[in-house]
């Protein structure tokens, strides 16, 4: 009898220990082999839209980007960009294409997508998450709460919201498929780690992977353009002017000496070479490959 319970002890310690194994195994980690920028739509602004005090006072055009970072057994999409075309052509943007082409061109499936990180939940950066259906979401769970219940009826801070991405993260919510975070996040999974950096929203997110190059940090709009952060030039929409200052000190604690991609620079594309990318085409650029 003895003999028989140490036997079964040892078969249920294996098989935990298997079962284990296969979880890890399953669990995607290691550093991210291919990462890359896509201007899925453009436009021309006034520079003082983007960074206030630029000079001169000029009209700049303006990327509208999302990311995609690639590992074995993982697909990771950094924004969700947006698809409402007649919308976008209100705030000036007329170059729009469809974010499932833009991916296509870097050999990404749209449903083949596992996970998207929305940044903040202005119609630009979460308009477009019915174009990953089997997509999990990641967010703050500052920027929801602020966005449900502090923007009704305040004209200042609606400025970027709309009622139709709010409505539909809830849903994600609903559905078992958006995870919200409170504040910082690091080794949210192996190799990622997110950052509360809020100033332009209540709950704007940056997000770091850890890559085979280096260390890569998306800002979403916590930072638009490099000249915001390299000068510490304000935001054109900044709800939370004191903490948009903070925010920038924290990414570039944070970067580590990595490489910074800004929600909106058109130099992530046209000076690529300078930034250590490699442009593969007017709307694709390389950060890992």
């Amino acid at each position: 009898m003895k003999h028989s319970r140490t036997t079964a002890r040892l078969l249920l310690a294996s098989a935990l220990a298997l079962g284990s194994h296969a979880a890890a195994a399953g669990t995607p980690a290691g550093p991210f082999t291919q990462l890359h920028c896509l201007k899925y739509a453009g436009g021309k602004m006034s520079i003082s839209a983007f960074a206030v005090g630029a000079k001169p006072e000029r009209e700049v055009d303006v990327a509208m980007i999302i990311c995609v970072a690639r590992r074995p057994g993982q697909t990771v999409v950094l924004d969700a960009g947006y698809v409402d075309q007649a919308f976008g052509a209100k705030w000036g943007i007329t170059d729009w294409t469809d974010l499932a082409e833009r991916l296509r061109e870097v050999g990404v499936d749209p449903g083949e997508v596992d996970v998207v990180t929305l940044g903040h939940l202005h119609w630009d950066h979460a308009g477009g998450t019915s174009r990953f259906p089997n997509a999990k979401f990641v967010m703050q769970r500052r920027e929801l709460e602020s966005a449900a219940l502090d923007v009704p009826g305040n004209p200042f801070v609606t400025n970027g919201f709309r009622l139709d991405e709010i409505v539909e993260a809830l849903r994600l919510k609903w559905d078992g498929r958006l995870e919200l975070v409170d504040g910082d996040a690091e080794g949210w999974q192996d190799g990622i780690d997110l950052y509360l950096t809020p100033g332009h929203t209540a709950g704007t997110m940056t997000v770091c992977l850890a890559t085979k190059v280096s260390r890569v940090c998306y800002t979403s709009d916590a930072v638009y353009l490099y000249q915001n952060i390299e000068q510490n030039l304000p935001l054109g929409i900044a709800l939370q002017p004191a903490a948009m200052f903070e925010s920038y000190a924290k990414i570039r604690r944070v970067l580590r000496g990595g490489r910074l991609i800004p929600g909106h620079d058109i130099g992530i594309f046209e000076q690529a070479a300078e930034h250590g990318f490699r442009r593969v085409s007017e709307r694709v650029v390389a950060i890992v490959e």
